[in-house]
């Protein structure tokens, strides 16, 4: 044994020793042949530098020998932790000094490898041996007592799942615009070589949140389903999640509720099937909260490296995200002023929450720090303040500021029972709650705010009123319902909360056994399902309302051009059989001529994921002057607007013996828009 021992430590020596020497060529030959890629030197050096203390620690371990041996295990398991943390945090703040330093257009494929392999060092650094040892026997143990509990779970999970997952393709029937540009983006940083992840894109959107829509694209396919996907995953996550936080807060009872309350909310169930962003929110915000009260009671520093972690995370997602760790931050503080020596007793392990909230966030901090404005750029253009809304509406209307902040404040807090959203990213004809739900939040809410000294209930009420005034009542337009679903979770707590409220209330005053009330609680939550899935799937999908009239002619308009054209390629593919279907398609394409503007452009986002190689061009409108000629070698497709279909009489005269065909919504029967289409042989 003790031969196998020494050979193995020669082994990892050896293995050192070769790769530090290794890295170290590799960096001096960029120094020297290579000098356009110095920062790639300097991360090949740094590889080579932590090898190299790596093997002149174990070999000052074998100079002192075998003596002591319980006070050199405790140093090895500190020198092994303090060269995990450095090494960590180094990888990832090159990965992000890097990439600031390369072009645009050349491959981040190996920083985006340095950054992870640098985040998972940093994070392994504060997993304790025992744990790891452990870890599987705990498991067998917690799944074998759990099993009913777990069986539960897994049911409302795969609930979840089917809610949000079922008919991606069409439900939402229409594509909105701001999903297909960002399902470009998301193929645009994939399509070799990979795009920078650590930048910032649309509206200043983190470029990593397209990398997460791109990989999930490769794997469900190029398609509306397959852009969706991602979200109708993270939104089932999301109610496991959130159960897990409730169990912690309150107990198996109150995480079985709000989970249920989750899975069945419309509202989330909404942006659980849209290919956006704004879904991980609520992810985000429930699994970091999750940790950091996981981590308060057990004091493990892994859970508290995790929960930072995560609030880095957050940050390269949708911009209701950052909110995470302001939440965080104020609720440790107001731990801090009304428990003894919170802080001694904690802030080594926040300091370590905070250096992995930093670690996972440096490289995007880096782009930050050379294009300031990206940061505040998204706020600024929504905020009442920045954007001059409030100025300008009390010229307008000659209100007081007072009095235009409590409208605001209105129309915020009654999203949950009477105003409706406005916005087309839901649109939806009832409150953000249902009928059944509005009533258990109240109750929730009121119960939270009774008892809200409990700091279960201190948290639960500083997520939801923060986020409601950051999100909406300080913003233009309240309730736009994609800047707040990271409360989603929160309301399905209080909902939770509020049935668990009246369940003990009515066992105390109306009496009766624990299984009478539960079978109560089983039938208020079916009638919960029933109203938020009939009225999603069976009132508002054949509505079509969501994303505007525009995403509806874009979406019915696109998906007829890529049959039209897969039509046509198969048909020339037969015609001519030693034509692959690819050149077929190439050599027959024809332009599509978009008499749309100024209501609409061929560079639309709907447009532009579900046509993508279908060749277009905006016509501006007549009296903008004389439209370009079309070509008509190859025939061609013409569309028009309702707003512009007068000058198809025009293009009639132009390009004879053309078939015009007019298209109708499915929902109300309007004039989407009219085709006419030149076939080949006409053009000759």
């Amino acid at each position: 044994m003790k031969r196998e021992r020494t050979d193995r430590k020669r082994r990892i020596d050896g293995l050192l020793l070769a790769v530090g020497l290794g890295f170290a060529l590799l960096g001096q030959l960029y120094f020297v042949f290579r000098r356009e890629y110095v920062w790639d030197g300097v991360l090949f050096w740094c590889v080579a530098l932590v090898s190299f203390g790596l093997l002149r620690w174990r070999t000052a371990q074998l100079e002192r020998g075998w003596s002591n041996r319980h006070s050199a295990s405790w140093t090895h398991r500190r020198s092994l932790r303090t060269v995990s943390v450095i090494g960590g945090a180094t990888f990832a703040a090159v990965a992000g000094w890097l990439a600031r330093q390369r072009p645009t257009m050349a491959d981040f494929s190996d920083l985006l490898s340095v950054w992870l392999i640098g985040a998972t060092w940093f994070l392994l650094a504060f997993v304790p041996p025992t744990m790891v040892k452990e870890a599987w026997s705990r498991a067998i143990h917690w799944f074998q007592d759990h099993r009913l509990e777990l069986a539960g779970m897994a049911a409302l999970l795969l609930v979840a799942l089917v809610a949000r997952g079922v008919a991606l393709e069409y439900i939402p029937r229409n594509l909105g615009g701001d999903e297909g540009t960002q399902g470009i983006a998301a193929l645009e940083i994939l399509d070799p070589p990979l795009g920078n992840p650590f930048s910032t894109g649309w509206f200043s959107v983190p470029t990593m949140s397209f990398l997460a829509m791109g990989l999930s694209m490769r794997l469900f396919g190029e398609s509306v389903a397959g852009l969706r996907a991602l979200s109708a995953l993270v939104g089932t996550a999301t109610v496991l999640t959130t159960a897990l936080l409730a169990r912690e807060l309150w107990g198996r009872r109150v995480a079985g509720m709000a989970a249920a309350a989750l899975t069945v909310s419309h509202f989330h169930v909404h942006f659980s099937r849209l290919g956006s962003n704004q879904i991980a929110d609520g992810l985000f915000v429930t699994l970091a909260l999750y940790l950091l009260v996981r981590g308060l009671r057990s004091q493990r520093e892994i859970t508290f490296a995790l929960a930072g972690a995560v609030i880095g995370l957050g940050w390269y997602g949708y911009f209701g995200a950052r909110l995470v760790g302001i939440i965080v931050a104020l609720y440790l503080a107001w731990r801090a002023v009304v428990e003894y020596r919170f802080l001694a007793r904690h802030g080594r392990l926040l300091l370590i929450m905070l250096g992995a909230a930093l670690v996972v966030t440096a490289p995007l901090l880096f782009h930050y720090a050379d294009h300031p404005e990206n940061l505040v750029s998204r706020s600024r253009q929504v905020s009442i303040f920045a954007s001059g809304w409030l100025a300008r509406e009390r010229e307008i209307t000659g209100r007081s500021s007072v009095s235009l902040l409590l409208q605001q404040f209105w129309r915020s807090i009654s999203a949950f029972h009477y105003t409706l959203d406005t916005t087309f990213w839901y649109h939806a004809a009832i409150p953000l709650l249902d009928f059944v739900s509005g009533i258990l939040f109240v109750l929730g809410l009121v119960w939270a705010t009774a008892h809200c000294r409990w700091p279960a209930n201190g948290l639960t009420l500083l997520w939801f009123w923060l986020a409601l005034v950051t999100g909406w009542v300080l913003t233009e337009n309240p309730p736009s319902s994609m800047r707040l679903v990271i409360v989603s979770p929160a309301l399905a707590i209080l909902v939770g909360l509020g049935l668990n409220w009246v369940m003990e209330l009515g066992q105390r005053v109306l009496g009766g056994v624990r299984g009478q009330w539960d079978d109560i609680v089983v039938v208020v939550l079916a009638a919960m399902a029933f109203i938020n899935l009939y009225y999603y799937f069976a009132v508002y999908t054949p509505s079509r309302v969501y994303g505007n009239p525009t995403a509806e002619v874009a979406t019915e308009l696109g998906r007829s051009l890529v049959q039209r054209d897969d039509l046509r390629t198969l048909q020339e593919g037969h015609s001519d059989g030693a034509r692959t279907l690819q050149e077929g398609h190439s050599d027959g394409a024809r332009t599509v001529y978009f008499h749309a503007p100024p209501f609409m452009y061929w560079g639309f986002g709907t447009l532009g994921f579900l046509a993508r190689d279908v060749t277009g061009m905006d016509v501006p409108p007549s009296e903008q002057g004389e439209a370009p000629a079309p070509d008509l070698s190859q025939g061609a497709f013409f569309v028009f607007l309702p707003e512009r279909l007068s000058e198809l009489e025009a293009v009639r005269a132009q390009a004879p013996g053309g078939v015009e065909m007019p298209v109708y919504s499915s929902a109300d029967g309007r004039l989407l828009y009219v085709t006419y289409e030149v076939p080949a042989e006409t053009g000759r």
